[in-house]
């Protein structure tokens, strides 16, 4: 089966095209309607990373006008998202009118979360309007966990491990027995670790003390365009940049990342009482060792420690075989786990 992965994320979009899932390649822009089609004539499903499911969601779903609709209705929590996927799905309808279309959400993977875990502890009313904890990088998380248990030659059920999906946007995901259990990301994809521009978690206080000169649309933009490492250093450019650019804000920058970012690690090793395995994957964690070498010299009392630490293009064992806990460097390969849910999807 020929299957097209469309996987944009919040500031990259990737299509892939696989052909009997013997390889895959990046393709040139698809904007290109004329060049797009020669290349991909006689697809047979196109896949979509849609990143809030909400309630609707818990598996991928064939795409139809009930599903865009509801797709739209949750772009308010996903707002450098969701509107964005739905123009690449009406895109290739126009394209493609006879090839069905595949939503693959990202917030199908946490469906498994606890009711202590989604439940905010704000008035009960919220819950039952649907405010929640729902995480988001699900498809990550999920490819992640596969290819962790092949790394470790062990069956998923009894693994412990905390990922930590280190990109633009970040998140981490606790996984016991192959399954989400806690997650940092929540009601929308602005909760939880520091991002490259976005604040993740902080006192909603400040908030309400800072709508006093300023409109809810000026809050939501600093918080998701003008905040997080963008906002401490002055810089763009995410994390490479600060690597690259030392100042004392961009140590700051730095500090803060791995102050919090090793805080929450903590608190997913404290939900799953234990850990087996930390795994790194995204562009962040695949890419930046000196996020990984001070993550787990921070967490040495866990009996972490490193053979290597060295990038690498392929997925690898980063922990010492008398490590306590093993560290993983992934590729995570969210296109090609949208193509499995396509192909299942299809072949029902």
């Amino acid at each position: 089966m020929k299957i097209l992965v469309l996987n944009r994320g919040s500031s990259t979009i990737k299509c892939s095209l696989y052909d009997n899932f013997t390889g895959t390649f990046t393709l040139p822009s698809w904007e290109d309607n004329k060049l797009v089609k020669r290349e991909i004539e006689g697809v047979q499903a196109i896949g979509h990373r849609i990143v809030h499911g909400g309630n609707h969601f818990k598996k991928s779903a064939l795409i139809d006008s009930t599903v865009k609709d509801k797709i739209a209705s949750l772009a308010k929590l996903a707002p450098l998202h969701n509107l964005t996927e739905l123009e690449d799905i009406k895109k290739m309808e126009k394209l493609f009118p006879n090839t069905p279309q595949i939503a693959v959400f990202d917030t199908a993977f946490h469906h498994t979360l606890s009711e202590a875990a989604f439940t905010y502890p704000g008035p009960y009313k919220w819950a039952e309007e649907g405010i929640r904890r729902y995480g988001f990088h699900g498809i990550s998380f999920q490819y992640c966990t596969k290819r962790a248990s092949k790394l470790l030659n062990q069956d998923q059920k009894g693994l412990k491990m905390v990922i930590c999906h280190l990109g633009a946007g970040a998140s981490l995901c606790a996984v016991k027995d192959g399954k989400s259990i806690d997650t940092t990301m929540g009601f929308t994809p602005l909760e939880g670790l520091m991002m490259d521009t976005r604040s993740g978690s902080i006192d909603p206080g400040i908030l309400l003390h800072l709508l006093d000169n300023k409109s809810p649309k000026e809050l939501s933009f600093e918080l998701y365009h003008a905040s997080g490492l963008l906002g401490i250093s002055g810089i763009p450019g995410g994390m490479q940049a600060i690597i690259d650019n030392p100042s004392s804000r961009t140590k700051l920058a730095l500090d803060i990342y791995i102050h919090r970012l090793t805080s929450l690690i903590g608190s997913m090793v404290a939900s799953l009482n234990g850990i087996d395995a930390l795994i790194f994957t995204a562009g962040i964690g695949e890419n930046a060792p000196v996020v990984r070498e001070r993550v787990t010299n921070a967490l040495s009392f866990l009996g972490i420690k490193l053979e290597t630490n060295e990038n690498s293009p392929e997925d690898q064992i980063l922990s010492s075989p008398t490590s306590k806990v093993k560290v993983l460097l992934i590729h995570t390969q969210e296109s090609f786990e949208i193509a499995n849910d396509c192909f299942t999807s299809v072949s029902k």
